[in-house]
């Protein structure tokens, strides 16, 4: 259910806040109030196309969110991916934001989604029918929804056992397929022999690299690390114009060593001061051995540069590190033996494709009848429906055809024939249908599917267009009727719409600091009288009127209770 609807910056919609309830919404108002803008904001969650002349004069961007109190429905495996990032929780936030100088943001529980994926979470949460956009209901695949959510539990164990089939059944034609061909198989199985050769015959190994690279350091820069360890060793034992480390510090040894006769108590400080003398020894030793055996070797370092150009090329190829090569040859090895026996295999998945396409087309002649059957009830009270919204000469047939080919709904093409009038041909409802046909239609239908449909709001703009008296009661306590099972909100100019309504909001336009914006608000009992009063033609001041208004909401009270 539509918690909360925020609109910001969109047109004359500066900061708009829509709170609806359940059951039945009503939005009333003058014409131009923005009724129209109010819809269009629906419009633009439900994945509508916006340019930037959608955004108000002095913004930068229009902001839209919507709060749903609801658990996503059951994705299909095409929708799988964008349900799992929206959540499952019992909230569901809806954003979009319009942008004048970037590209349009959309939201669904705070992850970032495509424009594309926004609708196909929203289409499970709210339905919008309107006079100018192409509904819903004029889609064959939403027709064949319709119908297999009336079939019932035994038609939806036949679909779905016909779409485990069929996953099967695509599953092994793509393992069938997908090589190209026993030639492609050989193809790719001698590419794979040759990556994992080139990976083999590398013999790399973390240690080796690491070793390479630095031995490598090492013979690069043997003429500065001779000059460096030659000045230390210098500076140790050697220097010229006797200031050595290790020569003052024999002579302050020597210094020491004849105190030590004159007082014990630095015998100590000796023994230190001599062990650090013998580490230096040890050190310069050290260094004199490793500068000896400093030698810049051209052939050893052009080895080194070889082999690490070998890693490099490797790491390149099926890297980005050494334990990358590495996971990639076992992968690609593993890869192999299963191309090896693939070929074995092709048998085996002929057959099995032959046997899963019988079991197939046996479980769609199956699914065909039981919608057939289906379709006869369903006419019937779609029919009975649509006389009770004053289409007394108003056929529907839905038409089952099976056609050659099948896919995860089974073959048929199921298809909604609609004649307004007596007399007329049945003809397909996108073609021959008016917008208020079509709307009365949908609001037939879903007053039949109630209880089976799983989209928790309708909105309906202006389902009254183009009619009046009977036929309008008659639409005010179908809707009443379908609002205890969903959110229903109507955009309506009737009167007798509004009364029959739980929660009944008006919107307005109004100036603020120079300029026009839009408002809604939502009436209380008083006020609902005055606002019917006004939509029944008379004067708002004027007793009559207020006491004709409040006799139709008594009126309603009294159908709806």
């Amino acid at each position: 259910m539509l918690r909360l609807l925020e609109v910001n910056n969109l047109a004359l919609l500066d900061n708009l806040s829509f709170y609806p309830g359940a059951g039945l919404n009503v939005i009333t108002g003058e014409t131009g109030a923005g009724k129209s803008l109010l819809v269009g904001a629906l419009e633009l969650l439900l994945g509508g196309r916006a340019g930037a002349e959608s955004v108000r004069t002095g913004s930068d961007c229009a902001l839209l969110q919507a709060v749903f109190d609801a658990h996503l429905p059951a994705a299909s495996e095409e929708d799988e991916e964008v349900f799992c990032s929206a959540g499952n929780d019992s909230r569901v936030v809806l954003g979009r934001e319009l942008r004048i100088g970037g590209p349009n943001l959309c939201r669904v529980n705070g992850k970032v989604l495509s424009l594309a994926q926004l609708a196909a979470v929203t289409q499970k949460l709210i339905d919008l029918h309107g006079q100018h956009q192409q509904q819903s209901l004029l889609s064959r695949a939403v027709q064949r929804r319709l119908l297999d959510s009336y079939g019932g539990p035994q038609l939806s164990a036949c679909l779905g056992e016909l779409s485990g089939l069929y996953r099967e059944y695509s599953e092994v034609q793509r393992q069938l397929h997908d090589p190209g061909g026993d030639a492609g198989l050989e193809r790719k199985a001698d590419f794979l022999r040759y990556q994992s050769a080139e990976i083999a015959s590398a013999q790399l190994s973390v240690s080796e690299e690491e070793a390479l690279e630095k031995r490598f350091k090492k013979l690069s820069q043997v003429q500065r690390l001779r000059e460096r360890t030659a000045k230390v060793y210098d500076a140790l034992l050697e220097s010229a114009s006797g200031t050595a480390v290790i020569e003052r510090l024999g002579e302050t040894a020597r210094e020491l060593a004849a105190a030590v006769l004159l007082d014990e108590e630095l015998a100590g400080v000796k023994i230190r001061l001599d062990g650090a003398l013998q580490e230096l020894l040890l050190a310069a030793r050290t260094l004199r051995d490793y500068y000896q055996s400093l030698e810049h070797d051209e052939v050893l370092l052009q080895q080194t540069v070889d082999r690490l150009d070998v890693y490099k090329k490797m790491k390149k190829k099926y890297g980005p590190t050494v334990d990358d090569v590495l996971i990639t040859g076992q992968q690609i090895e593993a890869e192999l033996q299963l191309s090896d026996g693939r070929q074995e295999k092709i048998a085996e998945y002929r057959q099995r494709c032959q046997l899963l396409e019988q079991r197939l087309r046996q479980t769609a002649g199956l699914l065909s009848e039981q919608r057939r059957e289906a379709a006869v009830g369903l006419e019937k009270e779609i029919e009975a429906a649509l006389r009770s919204l004053a289409l007394h000469g108003a056929r529907l047939q839905i038409s089952v055809h099976s056609t050659e080919t099948f896919g995860p709904n089974g073959q048929d093409r199921v298809e909604f024939l609609f004649s307004a009038n007596s007399g007329e041909p049945l003809k397909p409802l996108a073609k021959t249908a008016s917008g208020g046909e079509i709307t009365r239609v949908m609001l037939a239908v879903k007053s039949v599917l109630a209880v089976q449909d799983s989209v928790p709001t309708l909105i309906f703009d202006e389902i009254d267009a183009g009619i009046g008296g009977l036929t309008v009661r008659a639409v005010a306590e179908k809707l009443r009727l379908l609002s205890r099972h969903r959110q229903v909100i109507c955009v309506t100019h009737q009167p007798l719409l509004a009364a029959a309504a739980d929660h009944h909001f008006l919107i307005f336009k109004q100036e603020e600091d120079g300029r026009t914006v839009t408002r809604l608000t939502k009436l209380n009992d008083t006020d609902r009288e005055g606002e019917l009063a006004r939509m029944l033609g008379g004067d708002v001041q004027h007793q009559a009127a207020l006491e004709h208004a409040r006799e139709m909401l008594n009126t309603a009270r009294g159908v709806s209770s």
